[in-house]
């Protein structure tokens, strides 16, 4: 445990933040982050985020992870000459229905790549299935049959179970219909979904620009967003825009749906940086508030 925490410090390199935190988190019954990992920050960053994740579980605080897959899908679906696209105006997947037998398959080997990734540090993480459940989400001008969901219900008992178990719950965003028939989750939606239902006090979205950028051809990120103050003055300047908006949109329905009483922060940061968002007040990325 001490080395653990030596190592906490280390990474963090603010220690009195770092105590704050620690009691804060161990004072809310366990609730104390969601995080979400988009499928390129998976890709590309697979060892440190295993490897903050094995530091918080050493701890004994463990994470519900909801994973995407994004590009991953579409290259399998490439594979087996299938074409992606994107719905225009909600910036979500338009899941067709040749697109259904790859879904398992890519929500499997994303998962694995995590479980693998924390085994090599005694961790132990498990893909669960059947956490969402989902209605066909509508697609102005989608005029065919489609498989893109919209959230309907999170059952939270089945992370609860993992992490009394203390096993990592790592959350594939697939949700079933009410017929049974599976559906496609935008991964923003499906985390948002866990935010509300789980009410932790951080929520954590992995982003390889670590942040939302002041200008996308610039590595300058802003540090701070207040929705109430910024966001409509941002999406006029197009600041965010296709998927980073559809994050930015997301954390903007938790904080609209939340208990006025109900502290969270919402940070946009690096995939290397998990642990410096979770135990300091500001963090490296983009830290949006009400």
């Amino acid at each position: 445990m001490i080395h653990n925490i030596a190592q906490l410090f280390e990474k963090v390199g603010n220690d009195e933040e770092v105590v704050k935190w620690i009691k804060h988190f161990d004072s809310c019954n366990g609730n104390f982050g969601v995080l979400k990992v988009g499928g390129d920050s998976l890709k590309d960053y697979t060892p440190a985020i295993c490897e903050d994740l094995a530091i918080l579980a050493k701890l004994d605080l463990c994470v519900p992870v909801v994973y995407g897959w994004g590009t991953a899908l579409t290259d399998l679906l490439k594979k087996h000459n299938i074409s992606s696209e994107k719905h225009t105006a909600t910036n979500v997947r338009i899941t067709k229905k040749e697109d259904l037998p790859y879904l398992d398959e890519i929500a499997r080997r994303q998962g694995l790549m995590i479980v693998d990734g924390l085994e090599s540090h005694g961790i132990h993480a498990e893909i669960v299935y059947g956490i969402f459940s989902a209605e066909r989400k509508y697609l102005p001008d989608v005029e065919f049959e489609h498989f893109t969901g919209d959230l309907t219900s999170v059952d939270t008992q089945k992370i609860q179970d993992c992490i009394s178990r203390h096993i990592i719950p790592l959350l594939p965003p697939l949700g079933y219909a009410s017929d049974g028939q599976l559906m496609n989750i935008n991964g923003d939606t499906a985390a948002k979904g866990v935010v509300l239902a789980y009410l932790p006090q951080k929520y954590i979205i992995l982003n390889n620009h670590g942040g939302v950028k002041k200008d996308p051809e610039k590595e300058e990120l802003i540090s701070r967003i207040s929705l109430s103050r910024d966001y409509d003055d941002l999406a006029r300047q197009e600041i965010f825009n296709g998927g980073m908006k559809l994050k930015v949109d997301e954390a903007k329905a938790i904080f609209d749906s939340l208990p006025p009483e109900h502290a969270l922060s919402v940070q946009i940061a690096h995939p290397e940086n998990i642990l410096i968002e979770l135990f300091t007040d500001a963090g490296k990325g983009t830290y949006i508030t009400r």
